[in-house]
């Protein structure tokens, strides 16, 4: 039974919905993946969970508050959740270390390092629909496989260790030698 809701709840995203999130972060990741100095005063508003900073930096990339529902940071990750059609009613993107594992750590390299990875996969969805076509039916399917096949046809790193698909989206995991924890990139949502 636990399988069947599991299943359920990745049926929700959309074709539309992964696109416009995506493309609304693009701006973010190219800021942080070429800009050492930008990159490093995100991880610091990250570390010390300040949304102020946080906020001034997404406005600096044309990201300003009228374009995402919220944003909130937990001292080792960050996630910027946009308004989408019921019933989703948020889609996410995140960046985050898994919760349990530490405190108030972020690491500016590794968050370049994965700004830079994931660039050509989000860039391919925003501008290639078919491929955002194939990349939701993965999703929504739940077929793993394909969905891994797909990320790493774009995600051209050896850190890239995992590939799974939850709520509505998906998760990419990222282990660098720079910090002993792994990285999360994601992109879900569901209902509240």
């Amino acid at each position: 039974m636990k399988t069947n809701r599991v299943k359920e709840t990745n049926r929700l995203v959309t074709v539309p919905v992964l696109r416009k999130t995506l493309a609304a972060m693009l701006p973010f990741y190219r800021r942080i993946a070429s800009d050492p100095a930008y990159a490093a005063a995100w991880a610091r508003g990250v570390r010390r969970a300040d949304l102020d900073t946080l906020i001034r930096l997404l406005r600096q990339v044309g990201l300003s508050e009228r374009r995402y529902a919220s944003l909130s940071t937990n001292g080792i990750g960050y996630f910027v959740d946009f308004n989408a059609p019921k019933p989703i009613v948020l889609y996410s993107n995140a960046t985050t270390i898994r919760p349990g594992t530490t405190q108030f750590y972020f690491n500016s390299k590794v968050h370049r390092a994965i700004a830079k990875a994931i660039l050509p996969f989000y860039q391919e969805i925003v501008a290639n629909r078919p491929f955002a076509c194939i990349v939701v039916r993965a999703i929504r399917s739940g077929n793993r496989a394909l969905l891994d096949r797909l990320v790493r046809s774009m995600v051209k790193t050896p850190h890239l260790r995992s590939v799974s698909i939850e709520s509505s989206g998906f998760r990419l995991s990222f282990k660098y030698a720079a910090s002993p924890f792994r990285f999360d990139n994601l992109t879900f949502g569901g209902e509240p």
